[in-house]
């Protein structure tokens, strides 16, 4: 009688298999060699429930299953499990649009959207620096056709598909605006603006959006202009950032602080043991202007770390309407075959002096829950508070 060897046995096996020529090949013996084995029974349990879940489905599920699909499902799934709603599971498609966005390589025409009751692609808002806004389209656009072909109920899902689309891949947009349609053509993909400057009454304005390979040099360049012109200050916006890049935080960090201290890093990341897994240091160098920073309830991850940093290393001081969100984890990103990719939290992020902030969030120096906030920084109150602290106009 043949006997099927389940799933779960065959991968145990191997395992076991692997480990005993690991040991004989490198001498492993005593508690290494137990090490290699360690987890093996839950693997083989592990593996034993989803041999017998696809001996089920194989002989009783009505429909037809793709073997792709369920190993996408099985991989996100399993990541799902850890139950840490920072680390996901990711395919191949959806790494190489992850890449893209962490380096502000943006895919699509770079605008918000939203289904209008007439059934057509309302635009509700349209990013800086975006092919939408070169192409003159705003928020309250009604886009009624692509490429010639009028939006309606029946090819809704289709004609919103072509918003999105690769770096110099190009879509014909018509849309109504006051009754009036304009036909224009748009070149998708751009690269993101993370960095926004301005001055009023003497101070310097630097708002960063997010965190991306070419925000510390952006950053730089504000810095150089204020420092040729008759700026005093500089207040830094990190309201509503939520960026998890925190190597590119450290490096926009490094534009204003000095050197760290010898004797501790500028940031250190901890493993769930507490043992240290990654540092970050600071070179020499620093900005001479006082510094304020605005941050939100919104303000988390890597911006937190830069908030707390400014104020750690005594160049200046925090303005929010109350506690920032309190997340100070760390997530890596693990490439796997067939080009997908899993993004697991790694660790704990500790600020240069300060205790950690996750779960906690960082207090602010200064209250500004009763300014009111603009995009326009004249008429932004949060902003004009630490302008008229900054120029001891408020204590």
């Amino acid at each position: 009688m043949n006997k099927k060897i389940s799933l779960g046995v065959a991968v145990s096996l191997f395992i076991l298999v692997a480990a005993l020529s690991s040991a004989v090949t490198l001498g492993i013996v005593g508690n290494e060699y137990n090490s290699i084995l360690k987890g093996l029974p839950e693997k083989i349990e592990r593996y034993e429930i989803l041999d017998e879940l696809d001996d089920v489905i194989n002989s009783n599920y009505y429909g037809k299953s793709e073997a792709k699909d369920l190993e996408q499902a099985i991989a996100q799934g399993y990541v799902a499990g850890l139950g840490d709603r920072n680390s996901l599971y990711m395919t191949a498609d959806r790494y190489k649009e992850y890449l893209s966005e962490v380096n502000g390589d943006m895919f699509g025409i770079g605008a918000e959207y939203t289904k209008t009751k007439s059934g057509y692609i309302g635009i509700t808002k349209v990013y800086d620096g975006s092919p939408a806004e070169n192409s003159g389209l705003r928020a309250g656009d009604v886009i009624v056709a692509f490429d010639g072909i009028r939006i309606d109920v029946n090819n809704y899902e289709e004609m919103e598909s072509k918003l999105l689309g690769d770096k110099l891949t190009s879509v014909n947009i018509i849309y109504s605006r006051d009754g009036t349609e304009t036909n224009v053509t748009v070149v998708k993909g751009y690269e993101a603006q993370s960095v926004f400057t301005g001055a009023y009454n003497g101070v310097g304005y630097i708002g960063i959006k997010d965190f991306y390979p070419s925000t510390a040099e952006q950053t730089q360049q504000a810095i150089d202009k204020f420092l040729s012109s008759d700026i005093s200050a500089v207040v830094v916006d990190l309201r509503d950032n939520t960026s998890g890049n925190y190597e590119q935080a450290m490096k926009t960090l490094d534009v204003f602080v000095p050197m760290s201290d010898t004797q501790r890093a500028a940031a250190t990341v901890l493993d769930e043991n507490g043992s240290t897994v990654k540092t970050f240091s600071t070179a020499s160098g620093e900005v001479s202007l006082p510094v304020a920073v605005l941050v939100s309830g919104d303000t988390q991850k890597a911006a937190e770390l830069f908030a707390c940093n400014i104020r750690d290393f005594n160049k200046g001081v925090i303005f929010g309407t109350g506690n920032t969100k309190g997340s100070a984890l760390m997530q890596e990103i693990f490439e796997l075959s067939k080009g997908s990719a899993v993004l697991l939290t790694t660790g704990t992020v500790m600020p240069y002096k300060s205790e950690s902030f996750n779960g906690v969030g960082i207090a602010p120096d200064y209250i500004t829950e009763d300014s009111p906030r603009s995009d326009v920084i004249e008429e932004d109150g949060q902003f004009l508070y630490a302008v008229s602290v900054l120029r001891g106009e408020q204590s």
